[in-house]
C-alpha cells in the first residue's frame, strides 16, 4: 500500500513538472494533496518554533555535533557524505561518531550498531541506512583483521556482511548509533567521555538539539522540487531555512565542471536569495565497478561483457541508479534488466526469493545492488547466483577546505568548553 500511494504521489509530481495532464483520478486527487502539503507544512514550522523560541527548550551538548540534513524527502545523497566525512577524520586519527535516527528499524530507544571495531548487532537489530554506515566504517588497518574481529557476528548473521564499500585505514572507524529521539545518542557519547566529531545523519529538522554546524545538501538535479511541501511537493521544510545553514553542499553533480558551472550558479543563487551566508561545495558520486559478495573482490564493467545482469535497489533514487547503470553496461557490452522498489523496503524472504527466480527467468547470469540493499540480502537465498554491489566513490570538490572549516568550528567549540 505505502508503494502504491508513492508511486501514485510522484507520478502526479512528474505530470506537472512535464505539463502533461492529469486523468481525472489524479486531478481530484491533486487538490487534497495540497491540503495535506498545508498542513506538513503548519506542523513543521509549529515545531520549530516551539524549539526556536525556546518554548521547548532545546537540548544544548557538551559535545561537537555536525548536522547533515537537508530540506527535501527522499534521497540526496546525504549518507555518502557522512561516510565520506566521518572516514576522513577517523583516518586523521580523530574520535568520531555517527547518529542515525534509524528509520524503519526496529529498535526505537539507544541503539549502538558499531563501537568502530566491532559491529554489536545484526541487521534485524538495526535500520538499512545505520547499517551500511557501521560496516563502511568499521576500522583496522588491516583488512583481516577487521574480518576477524567481526568473526562471530559475519559467522552467526543470517544476511550479508560485506566491507566492500570500507575505506577506513585507521585502527578505530567510527561509532555507528540511531534512537528515535536522537538526544539520546548524544548524553550516551557523553556518558562515555566522547571528546571528536559527532555526525548526526538528516537531522536539520531535529530541533531538539543544538547543533554546531549545519550541513544541508542540496540535490543538484532537483534543489528546490517545485516549491511545495510534500506530498504536495517534494520539500520537507521551507526554503526560508537556508538562512539557518553554515554550509550548503551541492550533492549529485555531474563530474565535469563545464557542464554543471551554469546550473550551479542557478542553485547559490537561490539559496543567497533566501539569506544563506556560508560556503558552498560541490560533490557527486562516480561508479567505479561491481564488487563480487562471494570473492571479495572488485571488478570493472568491463570484465562482463556478453553477459546478462538483473539490478535490483530500494533506494531514493532508483532511477537516477539504473540510468547510469544501464548506460555503463551498454559501454561495456552487457546486457542489464532493473526493478526499483520503494525506498527502505524491507526485502521479505518470499521477496528474496522472487528475485531469484525472476533473474533465472531473465537469463540474468548475476544479480546487481547496492551496499545499502545488499546488507537485507539472505545469504542462502543468493548462494547460487553470482551477487555483486555497485562501488561507487563519493567526491567532494575542496574536500580539504571543508575539512577545514569543520575543524576551524571544532577548535572553537572545545575553546569555550575549556573556558
Amino acid at each position: 500500500m505505502k508503494e502504491t500511494i508513492a508511486r501514485i504521489i510522484f507520478k502526479i509530481h512528474s505530470k506537472r513538472r512535464a505539463k502533461i495532464k492529469l486523468s481525472l483520478v489524479e486531478a481530484l486527487l491533486w487538490p487534497l494533496m495540497a491540503a495535506a502539503g498545508f498542513i506538513y507544512y503548519s506542523l513543521n514550522y509549529l515545531k520549530w518554533a516551539l524549539y526556536k523560541f525556546k518554548i521547548l527548550p532545546p537540548y544544548v551538548p557538551s559535545i561537537f555535533c555536525v548536522s547533515v540534513g537537508n530540506i527535501k524527502i527522499g534521497g540526496t545523497g546525504k549518507s555518502p557524505i557522512v561516510i565520506k566525512l566521518a572516514g576522513a577524520f577517523a583516518n586523521s586519527g580523530r574520535q568520531t561518531a555517527v547518529i542515525n535516527r534509524g528509520y524503519l528499524g526496529p529498535v526505537k530507544g539507544l541503539n549502538v550498531i558499531s563501537d568502530g571495531e566491532r559491529l554489536l548487532k545484526k541487521i534485524e537489530e538495526s535500520s538499512d541506512e545505520a547499517y551500511m554506515e557501521a560496516i563502511a566504517l568499521i576500522g583496522s588497518k588491516n583488512p583481516s583483521v577487521r574480518a576477524e574481529k567481526n568473526a562471530a557476528i559475519i559467522k552467526n548473521a543470517g544476511c550479508i556482511i560485506s566491507f566492500g564499500e570500507n575505506k577506513i585505514t585507521s585502527e578505530k572507524g567510527s561509532a555507528v548509533l540511531t534512537a528515535k529521539h536522537r538526544v539520546d545518542c548524544v548524553k550516551y557519547l557523553e556518558g562515555e567521555g566522547f571528546k571528536g566529531f559527532c555526525f548526526l545523519d538528516d537531522a536539520f529538522q531535529y530541533y531538539r538539539l543544538i547543533k554546531n554546524i549545519n550541513i544541508v545538501v542540496l540535490d543538484y538535479a532537483d534543489p528546490f522540487s517545485n516549491g511545495l511541501t510534500f506530498p504536495a511537493g517534494a520539500l520537507r521544510d521551507r526554503l526560508a531555512r537556508l538562512k539557518e545553514a553554515d554550509i550548503v553542499v551541492i550533492s549529485k553533480c555531474p563530474l565535469e565542471k563545464s557542464v554543471r558551472e551554469k546550473k550551479i550558479g542557478r542553485i547559490k543563487s537561490v539559496c543567497r536569495k533566501y539569506s544563506f551566508a556560508g560556503n558552498f561545495y560541490e560533490s557527486g558520486v562516480a561508479i567505479k565497478g561491481l564488487y563480487s559478495i562471494k570473492e571479495e573482490k572488485a571488478f570493472s564493467f568491463e570484465e562482463f561483457k556478453g553477459r546478462r545482469a538483473y539490478l535490483i535497489s530500494a533506494i531514493a533514487d532508483n532511477r537516477s541508479v539504473s540510468g547510469a547503470i544501464a548506460r555503463r553496461a551498454s559501454a561495456a557490452g552487457f546486457s542489464c534488466f532493473s526493478e526499483g522498489f520503494i525506498d527502505h523496503a524491507d526485502y521479505s524472504e518470499a521477496m528474496q526469493r522472487d528475485i531469484v527466480k525472476k533473474a533465472s527467468s531473465l537469463g540474468a547470469d548475476f544479480i546487481m545492488t547496492t551496499f545499502k540493499d545488499a546488507v537485507k540480502l539472505r545469504r542462502d537465498i543468493f548462494e547460487r547466483i553470482p551477487l555483486y554491489a555497485i562501488s561507487f566513490d563519493a567526491w567532494i570538490e575542496n574536500e580539504s577546505g571543508l575539512i577545514l572549516e569543520i575543524r576551524k568550528k571544532y577548535d572553537e567549540f572545545s575553546a569555550r568548553e575549556k573556558a
